[in-house]
């Protein structure tokens, strides 16, 4: 009996000994859940927030190298606009440098090699000048022009300046005995035309072309004392070496005008061309690109206007002494005389 209770007291504490370790067991696999639970919630949030705090940086980092990129954009086109500017203004300088250089040459060095031919109309403006500015252009040629004082004209004045052609001065009354009936007479009319044509471009005219030329034969005046005068006023006269002898009372035809001025160029080196814009010389328009076309077509010629560069013209100087130019154009008296007849009747307000 006693064998017997021992054997149960002994089976009891093993029993008990065996549900204390699977109770032990049950806790141990409880925690390893609980771990592996809270391990595979808490990893993938702890991955999560890596990743985003990566993103977050990468972000920022992106931003950064965006606005580097900007920085460094901005750098490349301010140091692009300051290469062309100073590539501009090195630009500018050579040209004021060249152009400083050509200012202190005359036409005749500037152009050793060819033929010089100074187209000039006297005389204008009239209806015919808008279309002589568009021959000149369409042929690209830069002329003179002698003008008169004449109202109705502003655009015609304004545009010859524009458009990079001279502009000197020929009278205001374009009466030949009003204008050389005396010294003053003259001085009068000079500044007339000078004050009138400055009124209307802003500048006032260096050049100037005597009506009938400085030697005509119908001054009463001293031509010496009209020559100091416009000396003294920094005036330069120039008179011409070839006509066009559109000038004539009878109406030449273009072809024979375009023909005077082209043998009367020849080969002149240095050719100041007389020609007249007035409503009365239709037949000098129509002349005027068979003129350019042919002379152009010689090759070694080019067309200027007067300017300080120019080799003066002139048919008097100082002490009546003849002009000293290669070749001249000769002037006879009947010529001049023609030529004075016809402007001294021809209304300076003629439309």
């Amino acid at each position: 009996m006693a064998e017997e209770n021992i054997q149960t007291i002994e089976e009891d504490k093993l029993s008990e000994e065996r549900i204390a370790f699977r109770k032990r067991r049950v806790k141990r696999i409880k925690r390893l859940l609980i771990f592996l639970l809270i391990f595979f919630l808490l990893i993938p949030n702890l991955v999560c927030a890596f990743l985003l705090y990566k993103l977050y940086k990468m972000d920022q980092h992106i931003d950064s190298l965006k606005e580097e990129i900007k920085i460094s954009k901005e750098e490349i086109e301010r140091r692009t606009r300051e290469s062309a500017a100073k590539k501009a203004e090195e630009q500018e300088n050579e040209a004021k440098v060249v152009e400083l250089e050509q200012q202190n040459l005359s036409d005749d060095e500037k152009y050793p090699d060819k033929q010089l031919v100074y187209l000039t109309f006297d005389d204008g403006p009239s209806k015919y000048t808008d279309e002589i500015l568009d021959i000149l252009n369409e042929h690209d040629v830069k002329a003179t022009f002698f003008v008169l004082a004449k109202e109705g004209y502003d655009d015609q004045y304004s545009r010859i300046v524009n458009e990079g052609h001279t502009l000197g001065i020929h009278s205001f009354s374009h009466k030949y005995s009003t204008i050389y009936a005396s010294l003053d007479s003259f001085m009068e009319d000079v500044n007339g035309v000078s004050q009138f044509v400055e009124s209307k471009t802003g500048l006032r005219p260096t050049f100037y072309r005597f009506p009938g030329g400085s030697s005509n034969s119908v001054h009463k005046a001293s031509m010496q004392d009209m020559i100091h005068f416009l000396t003294s006023e920094n005036y330069v006269y120039y008179d011409w070496n070839v006509s066009s002898e559109d000038a004539s009372p009878k109406m030449l035809d273009a072809s024979v005008i375009a023909r005077n001025v082209v043998n009367g160029v020849g080969n002149k080196h240095e050719a100041v061309v007389l020609m007249h814009d007035s409503a009365s010389k239709r037949s000098t328009v129509e002349a005027l690109p068979l003129i350019i076309e042919n002379l152009q077509s010689k090759g070694n010629v080019v067309f200027l206007p007067i300017t300080d560069s120019t080799k003066q013209v002139y048919h008097v100087k100082e002490k009546d002494a003849p002009v000293v130019d290669e070749d001249p154009e000769p002037v006879d008296e009947e010529e001049t005389t023609i030529e004075e007849k016809s402007e001294t009747e021809a209304d300076p307000n003629e439309e």
